[in-house]
């Protein structure tokens, strides 16, 4: 695990990473009036950006050797009308360049990945299926493994796929993370985070499944995050 957010401060401008994986990877809150906040929980009510202090490079540098990524989310989006794609979680500099979205379209979430064979915006994207975002609290999945395979899963269940091929050496190390919009503005998401994690490897089926059957207080996070923790000390 590369980088984990569960929201568990219920209040001030500060988001902690607790991944113990390297230096953390804090974000801050632009617009806090924009933001309610609640013990496990980031609803954002109006336009804001919550991003990163420093850029995510222990993300893309770790992405570009290894190729492969998952990015795993529990949200609640606010509405079906947000697109641009909206902004849910992204690694980029501005609406052209990205190593990493995931977004709203609509009824649709959409996930797109930098390589040699994408644009420097990460396209041609991959979509979830029509119609297969609702309003309810999901457990999101992008995962794109060594071979180029990139996958979507909602609620533990794979609901598209397409390959994505290329290499990750364009992946760029300056670019920040960040949480509803762009990080150049311009793209807002409203809805409510649960979870962000962050990964440098594939989750195969059976454990997007598990940690999806786990919940958001699965003891697969705790694992990980443990592990994480004793390699840090090492």
């Amino acid at each position: 695990m590369l980088a984990l957010y569960d929201f568990r401060l219920a209040k001030g401008e500060m988001v902690k990473d607790r991944s113990g994986s390297g230096q953390p990877l804090d974000l801050k809150i632009e617009n806090p009036k924009n933001i309610r906040r609640s013990e496990g929980g980031l609803e954002i009510r109006g336009q804001t950006l919550v991003r990163s202090v420093k850029p995510a490079s222990k993300i893309s540098n770790a992405v570009k050797r290894s190729a492969a990524i998952t990015l795993e989310a529990w949200v609640r989006p606010g509405n079906k009308k947000q697109e641009g794609p909206a902004r849910i979680v992204t690694i980029s500099g501005n609406s052209t360049n990205r190593n990493i979205t995931l977004g709203q379209k609509e009824d649709r979430y959409d996930a797109r990945f930098r390589t040699t064979e994408t644009s420097n915006n990460g396209l041609p994207s991959l979509a979830s299926k029509p119609g297969s975002l609702n309003l309810k609290l999901t457990h999101v999945v992008f995962t794109r493994n060594t071979a180029g395979h990139a996958k979507i899963y909602l609620n533990g269940k794979l609901n598209s796929s397409r390959s994505i091929g290329g290499r990750t050496a364009r992946w760029d190390p300056t670019y920040r993370l960040g949480l509803g919009n762009e990080l150049s503005k311009g793209r807002p998401w409203l809805g409510t985070y649960h979870l962000v994690a962050v990964y440098g490897r594939e989750l195969g089926a059976d454990e997007v499944q598990k940690n999806f059957e786990a919940g958001l207080d699965g003891e697969s996070f705790q694992v990980e995050l443990a592990s994480n923790q004793r390699t840090a000390k090492e």
